[in-house]
């Protein structure tokens, strides 16, 4: 335990700014109150998984090995955050790398869903794609102003320069 202390505490914090970026954006109110996500565990979880997706979408546009290694680094980030979020959640030690696992393999089918109407910029696939994920009931407008949303983030984090991004520095638009 004390030597993944010392450790952590000789790592590039820029990782950590990045995570945290992503992480403040997510816990914005206006996905839970206007945005049709319950403020749940499963509701944040699928917030941030949607934020982390489209940072890493950001970082793998880049032809630069550093982008690849840093987006592994808040990759990483993120999943010791499920880690500690189940923990703190009250399962089980034996029980949360089921759990972890599951959620890791959610963020990837995601992946699968979004990318392909997101590289086409289709923004009616795209938000099909939200619906399905997200909005059990079909909920047709927000899964449009969510699409729309996801679409600006792109425009916005692909006009960062990544020398910037890899400074720690991560700008998101507005959700609303």
């Amino acid at each position: 335990m004390i030597l993944r202390f010392l450790a952590s505490s000789r790592q590039d914090p820029v990782p950590q700014q990045l995570y945290g970026a992503v992480v403040t954006q997510a816990r914005k109110p206006v996905f839970y109150l206007r945005r049709g996500f319950a403020d749940t565990v499963t509701g944040r979880f699928d917030v941030l998984a949607l934020h982390m997706f489209l940072f890493s979408r950001r970082l793998s546009r880049e032809d630069d090995s550093r982008a690849a290694a840093l987006s592994q680094e808040v990759f990483d980030a993120f999943t010791d955050g499920i880690d500690d979020a189940l923990r703190a959640l009250g399962i089980g030690d034996t029980s949360v790398p089921k759990r972890k696992q599951a959620m890791v393999h959610g963020f990837y089918a995601q992946i699968e869903e979004f990318a392909p109407p997101m590289d086409k910029e289709d923004a009616a696939a795209l938000g099909e794609a939200v619906s399905r994920r997200f909005f059990e009931s079909g909920n047709k407008d927000e899964s449009v102003r969510l699409a729309a949303y996801m679409l600006d983030c792109a425009s916005a984090l692909a006009a960062q320069e990544f020398s910037a991004i890899g400074n720690g520095l991560l700008s998101w638009p507005q959700p609303d």
